[in-house]
């Protein structure tokens, strides 16, 4: 393993480049790869499949929870020009560099929170020195694009991140369920 830092008290290291990841961080990994892919996080997905899942239940022939689904493709479609997302980022980070109290075959999920936490507050130092620091061959594209860009896209991913859960809220007020049209009618008759 390759030193990179020492932070809180742990020291942290990154695998040596031309080494394969252990399966279970590999598998891992081929998610993340993905999901940064769909410009989606893995709870930003089960987000819109809920409203989704709430829509279809409440009933399509309604035109109003036909609109919410219309618009939940509309943000998955959306999110697909998203360069950078922050918790994909740090989640590939976390499954690279290995805490000197974890095993290097597999992702301790306490410990990985941990090292997210971390990361997290590393990068509101500085996001592209963070991840230029690690040198980890996926980032490579995204680390040779200029600090100032790299700083942009990420601060706009941070408020895109939380468009979106406005979005799902907004939307999940708008469903008409069975019970509100059974009222409706009852109230114009």
């Amino acid at each position: 393993m390759v030193f990179l830092f020492e932070k809180d008290g742990h020291k942290y290291y990154k695998f040596p480049k031309n080494t394969n990841l252990p399966l279970d961080r590999f598998s891992e990994m081929m998610a993340l790869q993905e999901l940064l892919s769909s410009g989606l996080s893995g709870s930003e997905v089960e987000k819109i499949l809920e409203v989704m899942e709430k829509a279809i239940h409440s009933g399509l022939a309604n035109p109003q929870n036909s609109a919410v689904i219309s618009t939940c493709v509309h943000l998955i479609r959306q999110r697909k020009s998203n360069i950078i997302h922050r918790d994909l980022l740090l989640n590939i980070a976390a499954i690279w560099i290995v805490r000197d109290d974890e095993p290097i075959e597999s992702i301790t999920l306490d410990i990985h929170k941990s090292k997210l936490e971390v990361f997290e507050r590393m990068t509101k130092e500085d996001s592209h020195g963070f991840f230029t620091t690690l040198e980890l061959p996926l980032l490579v594209p995204l680390v040779n694009m200029s600090p100032t860009d790299f700083k942009e896209l990420w601060e706009n991913n941070a408020n895109q991140m939380w468009t979106l859960t406005q979005q799902l809220t907004l939307l999940n007020s708008n469903l008409v369920t069975s019970s509100q049209k059974s009222r409706q009618r009852s109230m114009n008759n």
